[in-house]
């Protein structure tokens, strides 16, 4: 072979071309070289990769963008230049490159083509054998999810050189992505690409699925290690196929080259039941339950496998239990008995009530057809007296009920009337009566449910942390506040004030012991998490503790230069924080005067009284914020006292004006039937009243809090985007008595939760709100509503943990809770499915009277729709609630409920409510 040699091509050469960023120019001066010639390129190379890496990851978007727009040259150099298909393999999978843009000679830049690479490892000088082991070492490095890009380079390799690559996950994803392709008449398959370059002869084309698996030499080894790779039943279950015919439906195909005898229809079968069995997820599962519906196994494939589709109607997820029970109701007649009653107990023993209702009406058809089953179906019957869905528990004791009589065995009745039980407390009443049990023993509402969940309180002491005992205790935990994504508001309330009381007292022993944590902690390190947030400031004041340079000032103007909407009282501790940055050193006092003493954020004014007297002593003017910060936390009543001794230290004084009172409430209906913006979402909030000539206009404590958010705006919804649940830690403790003030400035959020969006994770707003001094009103319980139809269970857990403790402790106010739940939900912003499991969790918890309280507020506001879905659910729990409370209340709109024009369940479980309540 003719062609330059080695010693033509000097690494400069090669480094100018990388450097010129461009693959093509690597391409045309290294591919006529053999790689043998080329190993003196190797150890530059492989250095030059690290130090481009190391440029990557430097905090400069130039030197940044330089060292990205060189990776693609590298790599054609490192894999031109491989001697092994070790040393290929690490070129073609390194991390940094893996999916790295192409420079292209004009400018810009294009995505990197598979082609290209492979074409340069099919070069003359690579021989077969390094070509085969290529592709199997890429085979077995493909990740299980697949990766499209080497994976098109494996399968070139494999077929250009013979090699039988491994059938690893990774390289079976990328098999059946190929396959969903071919129905485009645009795809080309390797095979014709390579006699499209003139290569290789040309090879017939494939235009439907079903032709190209026909085609494949590993078929029924592929489709047998399908059952096995994660994620493959997405692909069979692809939506998008429908439309390119049956052929090149997976499912279908699949089916098809089974009647064709190219696969075996008992595996596929057998493979189908063992995977719906294994379990995996929705998405997962629906492409093989697809699959096994298309094989549609015949009364004789069923019997075979009775006992497997009893387990899978037993244990299987919803939509693989409902398929296996329709195949063995397809079999009736040839099932045992004893299998049929093993499937109707594992059946109604699930919480699904499709699945109950439909087994259900098939026990009773088996039943009127063969009543001397009835000792052996009525206990698996029985079972359903424990179901979740009340419904199913009427339906289940009428049936028990209604067949009692055609039992010969005392000890079946027996065991009947014990099963009743397990019924809920609307119910037990008909049990006693239908089953001619004995009276029912006391029982506790929801008994036969399973117990809830433990509520998740906050962990929160039960006064404040002891001050550290000096600066290297202080110290850690400076460190531990700064690492908490959500730190406690008494341990951040406890580290400032030490901060600043160990400033005045050692300044230069607190330095040494912070000094190890401002490289890790400071301003740089700490801004970004929010400079809205304790964590983000923090490194600010710990930057001016140990004499580095902090933008304390200028960050507190950008907090209150921020819009209305994300300008609040959330913001106060950050407003501390950095008032301390700036005052340590240029204004010190000896003491913060906003520390508060109690465990709920409320600080004693006899303790306030002294700080304010250890300023005067030593001739400190107190900081603005600390002071406004201080006198909010201070009872109401003793405010005009302490605001007498503060005024004699000559300090400007925050506005003496109340807080705040909603002057209404914003009702914001559907915008759009097909869709919501932010703005339009529907919602309810409670209305700004006119902020006092007297209050800053922004800026200042006092300004924050008088200026709520006003709901007519576009921005009040979209800023429940942008709080984070740390923020909305700390802001009770900014107003603890004022709670109302507190719900107000927090309902954005809250109400972005319930849209499915604000933040995702938990905040103890709720919970904390509850433990303010202040009294709780309408905008306190909106807010719970709230709370109760969160999108996700961790933030309605919270909200239970809410409504549990504002009923021990006397504060709750269960009819307006009930009315702003009815009214939200005519928004359709609260979700039935959501608020009322946490009401059936607050009644089993001790709370069955306020919840039914609550409940009928909520009847009482919607009978004069009685067609609205999921208010007999709402019924149900009130006649559970009124059962085991044995309450007697009367509740007028039950007569609207039980008329005729009401829907069926809904006179119901009216009717059955009146009638626990009596006459």
């Amino acid at each position: 072979m003719t062609g330059p040699t080695s010693g033509t091509i000097g690494w400069d050469e090669v480094r100018a071309l990388i450097a010129a960023r461009v693959p093509q120019g690597v391409i045309g001066r290294l591919s006529p070289v053999p790689a043998a010639e080329l190993r003196h390129l190797r150890a530059p190379l492989r250095k030059l990769r690290t130090e481009l890496t190391r440029e990557l990851s430097a905090n400069d978007r130039r030197r940044y963008a330089a060292a990205y727009d060189q990776l693609a040259a590298l790599q054609f150099a490192g894999i031109l230049s491989a001697a092994t298909p070790a040393e290929a393999l690490d070129w073609l999978t390194a991390r940094r490159l893996l999916a790295v843009n192409w420079p292209l000679p004009d400018g810009g830049s294009t995505n990197p083509d598979a082609h290209a690479v492979l074409r340069v490892l099919l070069l003359p000088h690579r021989d077969a054998a390094f070509q085969r082991e290529l592709a199997v070492r890429l085979a077995e490095w493909l990740p299980a999810r697949g990766d499209a890009f080497r994976w098109l380079i494996a399968h070139g390799l494999a077929v250009w050189s013979g090699a039988e690559v491994p059938a690893t996950d990774g390289y079976l994803t990328g098999w059946l992505r190929e396959g969903g392709l071919v129905r485009y008449a645009s795809h080309q398959e390797i095979g014709e690409w390579f006699a499209e370059q003139g290569l290789r002869a040309a090879v017939p084309h494939h235009d439907t699925l079903l032709g190209w698996l026909r085609a494949q030499p590993r078929l029924a080894e592929f489709v047998r290690r399908l059952f096995e790779v994660p994620d493959a039943g997405t692909e069979l279950a692809d939506p998008h196929t429908a439309g390119f015919g049956p052929d090149n439906e997976w499912p279908k195909a699949l089916t098809a080259l089974a009647g064709e005898g190219l696969l075996d229809r008992a595996e596929l079968i057998d493979l189908c039941l063992g995977l719906l069995l294994r379990g995996e997820r929705p998405g997962n599962l629906r492409g093989f339950l697809r699959l096994y519906a298309e094989l549609a196994p015949d009364a004789e494939e069923v019997t075979a496998r009775a006992r497997d589709h009893v387990r899978l109607a037993a244990d299987g997820a919803p939509t693989a239990a409902k398929a296996a029970q329709a195949a063995l109701r397809s079999v009736d007649l040839r099932l045992s008995a004893e299998l049929f009653t093993e499937l109707t107990a594992e059946v109604l023993a699930r919480p699904e009530k499709a699945l109950a209702t439909v087994q259900l009406g098939w026990a009773d058809a088996v039943l009127r057809r063969d009543p001397v089953r009835a000792d052996d179906l009525l206990p698996a019957l029985a079972v359903a007296f424990a179901h979740p869905a009340p419904e199913v528990q009427e339906r289940a004791l009428r049936l028990v009920a209604g067949r009692l009589a055609d039992t010969a065995d005392p000890a079946t009745a027996e065991s009947v009337r014990g099963a009743a039980a397990a019924l809920g407390p609307a119910l037990r009443a008909d049990a006693q009566r239908l089953l001619a049990a004995p009276a029912a023993r006391p029982a506790v509402a929801g008994e036969h449910r399973e117990p809830p969940a433990p509520v998740l309180r906050p962990v929160r002491p039960a006064e404040l942390p002891a001050a550290p005992a000096g600066p290297f205790e202080l110290a850690e935990r400076l460190a531990a506040v700064l690492a908490d994504a959500m730190p406690d508001p008494g341990e951040f309330e406890v580290v400032l004030a030490a901060l600043v009381a160990e400033r005045q007292r050692d300044a230069a022993a607190l330095g040494t012991a912070l000094a190890p944590l401002a490289p890790r902690h400071g301003e740089d390190q700490a801004v970004h998490r929010g400079i809205g947030t304790v964590g983000g400031t923090l490194g600010c004041l710990l930057d001016a503790l140990t004499g580095r340079e902090h933008r304390s000032a200028a960050l507190t103007a950008e907090l209150l230069a921020l819009p209305d909407p994300r300008r609040g009282p959330a913001l106060v501790p950050a407003l501390r924080v950095l008032e301390a940055a700036c005052g340590v050193a240029d204004a010190p006092v000896p003491v913060l005067l906003a520390t508060p003493t109690g465990a709920d954020g409320t600080l004693d004014p006899a303790v306030l009284t002294e700080r304010l007297a250890a300023h005067r002593a030593a001739g400190a003017r107190p900081w603005p914020v600390d002071l406004a910060q201080a006198l909010l936390r201070v009872a109401p009543d003793a405010r005009p006292g302490v605001r007498a001794a503060a005024a004699g230290l000559g300090c400007d004084l925050p506005p003496d004006t109340p807080l705040p009172a909603p002057r209404g409430f914003h009702v914001q209906a559907p915008g759009r039937p097909d869709g919501w913006s932010a703005s339009e979402y529907p919602r309810i909030a409670p209305l700004a009243p006119t902020v006092s000539a007297s209050v800053p206009a922004s800026g200042g404590v006092t300004g924050l809090l008088h200026t709520l958010p006003d709901p007519t705006g576009s921005d009040w919804f979209a800023a429940g985007f942008r709080t984070s649940a740390t923020q909305l830690a700390q802001l009770p403790w900014v107003a603890p008595w004022h709670p109302e003030t507190v719900a107000a400035h927090g309902l954005s959020t809250v109400a972005a939760q319930a849209a499915d969006a604000g933040p995702r994770q938990p905040g103890p707003l709720l919970p904390r709100l509850t433990e303010l001094p202040g009294e709780p009103g309408p905008v306190s319980h909106l807010l719970l509503a709230y709370g109760m139809t969160a999108l996700r269970a961790e933030h309605r857990t919270a909200a239970l943990d809410a409504l549990l403790a504002l009923t021990a402790r006397g504060r709750l106010r269960p009819e307006e809770l009930g009315e702003w739940l009815a009214a939200l939900w005519r928004l359709s912003v609260a979700k039935p499915n959501r608020f009322l499991p946490v009401l059936a969790d607050a009644a089993r918890g001790g709370a069955g009277r306020p919840v039914f309280a609550v409940l009928t507020a909520m009847l009482t506001d919607l009978a004069a729709d009685p067609a609205r879905r999921g208010l007999a659910a709402v019924l149900t729990l009130a006649a559970d609630c009124a059962a085991a409370e044995a309450v007697r209340t009367p509740v007028p709109a039950l007569a609207t409920l039980t008329a005729p024009g009401a829907p069926r369940r809904v006179r119901t479980e009216a009717a059955r409510l009146a009638g626990i309540l009596g006459p």
